[in-house]
């Protein structure tokens, strides 16, 4: 195998320079008995879509399909990155300057449109380089300026052929170049050539031993300049290390064959009608290809579809070309932009850039009326409906600044706004740009009502627990289960789970305290919580009869130590009898009511029972006198 050997090395240097995009690109590769190497230079402003890429990936796709070095295949390769880049031109015209080389690892071909350059050093010499497509190239082939200063010309970016040029693609392409051990092969975007000039090239190439070494030395030699502003530029360097040794060729056997073949042409005598058969019918095919496509591409711009309509026209124009039938292809040609100038309008709209929707509308309603495809009411209507979505677009923007400040809930009135306008004139993808907005608004109002609430659950809840460390059970209980009741509103279940372990608990407190108060002496016979106001009168009135009914010596005999205690029998009865009421009606406000009437109680009994026992020791001195 070819590759197997031989010896080919390649590096590549490409950066964006000043810019942020780098709009250049390299790409290669290497099969067993060829390789091809491939370099491109974006000469648009598209945004989204890079001309160079695509050119370049078409290019190698088809190679790898069918590797050849033949002028037919490769022209081929290149027309249809033509097509792909004109197809492709929606926004704006996308444009590409390319060169190809292509080698069997012992000779190489290349082909060139623009003005990416091939440089062919061989033992540390310059032994030729490709042509520029500019006006500098061609004022010097003319003698009118000096070949070398074709580099720094005003007019060296002044191209006359690229990929996406609208009258087609025409491509330099040079014949066959015999390979030798030690050759080097330069590549480099006009960003490299530009401001490295020859005699830098070769110091840089005396110096660089491999490929690595040679692309790094020339971006060192650019860089070290110091412009101010520095273009994308790309450098690839192969070094022919070995070239493939083909076996010498015999030329008796190729006269011999030669002659057959002649000899077999003479004795056939048809093959020529032969091919004038097989022309015919692609002709026809070609033409029945070219009149489905037309008929299809004015369905499409009758129903308004005009991205569909623009590729319909596109094929059959090229069909057209392929009949040689140009009056159908200036027809299809001229369809062809009317299409790509409603297209242009339509992404301009979508972009809201509706100042250049309008001016690309009306460049088509002004020859809309000379093609019976195109609705001169559609391209009106379509006019006329631009200062709906200005507005449109304006209210949106107003919300998207009132959303950027936090001002959701006018942010959402806004957007509501925008979209019912755009509903109302048909501005779809506005409107479904306001839906994921208004969805988006929606989730921000949501979030923002649930923080407000589960701060609102949190300030219950510290209440609740502040509650509990005043011992007001009840109260704790009732902010906890409001703190519940919002957690559980808002879904937070592993706070309505802790809150419910704290409300046991509160309540749990609350009943202890509760039994604590209202717990009754053994003596009395009575349960907890059964004696009232009434009940706390009779036991005082009964500790008040019994102690009057003490007979006077054992009166006088338990006078001084009921008179140290401070409390006679019947108030601390019904003192026990007044606390025991704590649980009478299971509250606790009412408990300590019902306590100080019943403490009034036995205050009374007390005094009763007082006023016996000094009576009863009066009338016990009096006998003892």
């Amino acid at each position: 195998m070819r590759k197997d050997n031989s010896d080919f090395s390649t590096a590549f240097v490409s950066e964006a320079g000043s810019y942020i995009d780098n709009r250049d690109y390299f790409a290669f590769m290497e099969t067993d008995d060829m390789a091809c190497y491939v370099l491109a230079d974006g000469l648009d402003s598209d945004q989204e879509l890079r001309s160079a890429e695509m050119v370049v990936k078409t290019v190698l796709e088809n190679f790898m399909e069918k590797p050849s070095m033949s002028k037919r295949r490769l022209m081929r390769d290149l027309r249809e990155a033509q097509e792909w880049l004109q197809f492709e031109s929606r926004r704006v015209r996308l444009k590409a300057s390319l060169l190809m080389v292509v080698t069997n690892y012992n000779k190489m071909v290349y082909v060139s449109c623009g003005n990416v350059r091939l440089y062919h050093f061989r033992n540390g010499r310059l032994n030729f380089r490709s042509k520029d497509h500019s006006l500098a190239q061609s004022l010097a082939d003319d003698g009118r300026i000096p070949d070398e200063a074709t580099s720094t010309h005003d007019e060296r970016g002044n191209l006359l052929e690229y990929l996406g040029n609208p009258n087609g693609v025409h491509a330099h392409y040079a014949k066959k170049t015999q390979l030798a051990d030690g050759d080097v092969i330069l590549l480099a975007t006009s960003g490299m050539w530009e401001d490295v000039e020859l005699a830098e090239m070769l110091g840089a190439l005396e110096e660089a031993k491999d490929p690595v070494m040679l692309t790094d030395t020339l971006e060192e030699v650019l860089l070290s300049k110091q412009h101010r502003t520095v273009n994308n530029y790309t450098a690839a360097a192969i070094y022919v290390n070995k070239v493939f040794q083909e076996k010498p060729k015999n030329r008796r056997k190729l006269i011999k064959r030669i002659l057959i073949a002649l000899l077999v042409f003479i004795v056939v005598g048809g093959g020529a009608w032969i091919t004038l058969a097989r022309m015919a019918a692609n002709k026809a095919a070609a033409l029945e290809t070219m009149i489905e496509s037309a008929q299809a591409a004015d369905d499409y711009a009758r129903t308004g579809d005009y991205a569909k309509a623009l590729k319909s026209y596109s094929e059959a124009k090229n069909a057209a070309v392929k009949i040689n039938d140009k009056i159908h292809k200036r027809l299809y040609t001229a369809e062809q932009k009317l299409s790509q100038l409603m297209v242009d309008g339509d992404g301009y709209v979508e972009k809201a850039d509706f100042t250049k929707a309008e001016a690309s509308y009306a460049k088509a309603r002004k020859s809309a009326g000379l093609y019976p495809p195109f609705n001169v009411k559609d391209i009106e209507h379509k006019i006329d409906q631009l200062d709906s979505y200005a507005e449109t677009a304006s209210w949106m923007k107003d919300g998207d600044l009132k959303f950027q400040g936090g001002d959701y809930t006018n942010a959402l009135k806004l957007y509501k706004k925008a979209n019912k306008a755009a509903m109302e004139s048909g501005y779809t993808s506005a409107q479904k740009e306001l839906e994921k907005k208004i969805t988006e608004t929606n989730d921000k109002l949501t979030a923002i009502q649930q923080q407000l609430k589960e701060i609102q659950a949190g300030k219950l809840q510290a209440k609740g627990d502040r509650m509990m460390k005043d011992l007001d059970y009840e109260g704790a209980v009732d902010a906890y289960s409001g703190a519940q009741e919002i957690y559980q509103e808002i879904d937070k279940l592993e706070s309505v789970l802790a809150l419910e372990r704290s409300i046991a608990k509160a309540e749990e407190k609350q009943s202890a305290e509760q039994q604590k108060n209202g717990q009754l002496p053994a003596a009395l016979g009575l349960s907890n919580g059964a004696l009232n106001d009434t009940d706390a009168g009779d036991a005082a009135s009964e500790a008040s009869s019994s102690a009057a009914a003490i007979p006077a010596a054992e009166s006088q005999t338990k006078a001084a130590p009921t008179a140290s205690a401070g409390t006679t029998p019947a108030k601390k009865e019904a003192s026990s009898a007044a606390k025991s009421m704590g649980t009478g009606d299971g509250t606790a406000p009412s408990a300590k009511v019902d306590t100080n009437k019943e403490q009034g109680t036995a205050d009374s009994a007390s005094k009763a029972a007082g006023a016996s026992d000094s009576e009863n020791q009066d009338r016990a001195a009096a006998n003892g006198s």
